[in-house]
């Protein structure tokens, strides 16, 4: 971990649990199709582990980016429904 970060106040930290909705900029994407067909009768039935056919690189340290709750929380709207930042 950064230092920087272990001098932040606890309570003014952030943090993303499982299952909160993140945006993120995808940076790199990349997509493999090496599939082999279907086994052959001669193999018998064969339990193995597939590889990764996508992976997304993506990263979330921009402003409007990260956990929404985090931006929802910070954001209000007006009359016409344009958001509006707190300072």
């Amino acid at each position: 971990m950064s230092a920087e970060l272990l001098d932040t106040d606890i309570a003014s930290r952030m943090y993303i649990d499982a299952g909160e909705l993140v945006r993120v900029r995808v940076e790199a994407d990349e997509f493999r199709d090496d599939g082999q067909g279907p086994p052959k009768m001669t193999e018998g039935v064969q339990v193995r582990q597939e590889p990764r056919r996508a992976r997304a690189v993506s990263d979330y340290s921009e402003l409007g980016l990260g956990n929404v709750s985090w931006w929802n929380a910070s954001q209000e709207e007006d009359a016409e429904g344009d958001v509006l930042m707190e300072e």
